[in-house]
């Protein structure tokens, strides 16, 4: 079986390049990619570390990277895989396949196809091409995995899909007569889109599988920046928070064209637009702008041209804001993105409740946790104090946790009057003592998918919450016979009755810098 190793050089390189220059627009992290590319290993770590610490999953990443090779510190895998487990803690697609082949490899861990399997699995639901294509290989080959050839042709048309060169030339070797009279062996093999736009393919209990023409995903980085083109080199025209829902249009590359639910907004100098809200440009060349100047702070990203059709939203001096779809188009790395497949209904409605905001929205219900925290997210405000955080939506569950007002809260599902969220202070949840490691004042979790429950208990009333991996970062807080009670930041969900949150919706700058001032106090 053909795995990619998690420490080829030149791949690293690009991969760090892409994350930083998207993802993390902080001067230090970008210095870190540059010093590292020039040999300046050690001033590459000096100023990822700190970042690191603080829950950066790029930052992460890249200190796994340095570990691995030894360079800006001396070599070592368990350092190394410790690293790449805080940033798949994260959901960083990367650092979770480089772990599935270290469990495949016995790299620094002992040999488990099944745990790379199930590494492979997370990334590949993110989005992540060489984990599909791996998965693919492994339900054929029956090693790790049982052998399946519907779970085969699944997994590598979906990494064929995003031009994986060796997935399609698996299919063509396999055969796709074999591969087709085993096509309904598995319940989860996708059916090619349909070309005529969208429908239901099919309905599970609380969930409409969708088909479409376009590939739906939700934005996985940190301020995922748009450009007008496929260039690292041309100005970013807008960031795209974590959980945004897009549609990817089309693939160039590690680029992918989206489309938004809201417009991108930029400013034009007002004499060139007749007419608002609907308007027109009047001349050629006019310059679309980040910003109402013509100053250093204001990027200039693209060009309109006479009769071009645009929105007016607002006017600021000589200037006024514009959208100009389709006449401009947005680009972005795809490794910022989760691509939700099959596309469901839930995503599709949240989506439209983003591109319309004037309607009712709709957050679709999962059919339990860990499927829930998968899905796009949207912001709300919790509006009472001492509002109780429970562990499934009935009034009799158990508390597992309190929340002041005015904490923000990521709402990723919703249920007959309930709402599940997650919190930037985390939870306090139940988990069984012996999969605890303790040491000093800190403690992480000492196997793979660990149950986090609602109670010290694995009754009935002791509701499973979510799953931690193997070195996940926790916080003791007390102990009952077997089990062990921990604060958990990631990795868990909640649900809180709709009436003391604010109605769901799109972030807003307020919303977004109250959670990550949050957050980044609670990582401390």
């Amino acid at each position: 079986m053909k795995t990619s190793h998690p420490v080829k050089l030149g791949t690293l390189l690009v991969l760090l390049l892409t994350s930083f220059g998207v993802a993390a627009q902080e001067a230090d992290l970008q210095r870190a990619v540059t010093a590292f590319n020039a040999g300046s290993y050690a001033t590459a770590v000096s100023l990822w570390e700190p970042h690191a610490r603080q829950g950066n999953r790029e930052a992460q990443y890249a200190m796994g990277v340095a570990f691995y090779e030894g360079k800006g510190v001396s070599r070592d895998l368990k350092q190394a895989l410790a690293w790449f487990r805080k940033a798949a803690d994260s959901g960083h697609p990367t650092a979770i396949f480089n772990l599935g082949v270290a469990y495949w490899e016995g790299r620094g861990v002992k040999k488990n196809f099944s745990q790379a399997v199930d590494w492979w699995e997370r990334a590949a639901e993110l989005g992540d091409t060489t984990s599909q294509y791996n998965l693919g290989l492994a339900h054929y080959l029956g090693k790790g995995a049982e052998r399946d050839m519907g779970k085969t042709r699944y997994w590598l048309n979906r990494a064929a899909e995003q031009d994986h060169a060796d997935a399609r030339r698996v299919l063509g070797i396999i055969g796709k007569d074999d591969l087709a009279t085993q096509s309904n062996s598995s319940a989860d093999t996708a059916q090619p889109a349909n070309t005529t736009g969208a429908q239901v393919e099919s309905a599970t209990p609380g969930q409409k599988i969708i088909q479409t023409r376009f590939k739906a995903a939700h934005v996985q980085a940190n301020d995922l920046a748009l450009r007008a083109t496929p260039d690292l080199g041309k100005p970013v025209m807008h960031q795209l928070k974590p959980g945004t829902p897009v549609k990817i249009l089309q693939s160039r590359g590690t680029w992918v064209q989206l489309e938004l639910p809201v417009p991108v907004r930029l400013w034009v100098f007002g004499k060139y637009i007749q007419g608002a809200p609907n308007g027109r440009v009047s001349a050629n060349q006019v310059r679309l702008r980040t910003h109402p100047t013509t100053g250093n702070d204001s990027s200039v990203v693209a060009h309109l041209d006479k009769g071009a059709t645009v929105t007016v939203y607002t006017q600021s001096g000589d200037w006024k804001q514009i959208s100009a779809e389709p006449f401009l188009q947005n680009w972005a790395q795809q490794s910022g993105l989760a691509v939700q497949h099959p596309v469901t209904q839930g995503w599709l409605d949240n989506f439209n409740a983003l591109a319309n905001p004037g309607q009712a929205s709709v957050v679709n219900a999962a059919s339990d946790t860990a499927e829930a925290i998968a899905a796009p997210f949207r912001a709300a405000w919790i509006k009472t104090d001492n509002t109780p955080v429970i562990g499934r939506p009935a009034s009799e569950a158990p508390i597992i946790s309190l929340l002041d007002k005015d904490i923000p809260v990521k709402v990723i599902g919703s249920k007959d009057g309930w709402i599940m969220i997650k919190s930037p202070t985390g939870l306090d949840v139940w988990v069984y003592g012996k999969f605890v490691k303790e040491s000093g004042d800190r403690a992480e979790i000492n196997e793979d998918r660990v149950r986090i429950r609602s109670l010290p208990s694995t009754g009935t009333d002791s509701d499973v919450l979510g799953l931690l991996d193997k070195g996940a970062q926790v916080q003791v807080i007390s102990r009952k016979g077997d089990w062990t009670r921990l604060h958990v930041l990631h990795s868990v969900a909640g649900w809180v009755e709709s009436g003391r949150a604010t109605d769901p919706g799109a972030t807003t700058p307020a919303w977004q810098e109250r959670w990550d001032a949050i957050r980044s106090e609670a990582t401390r």
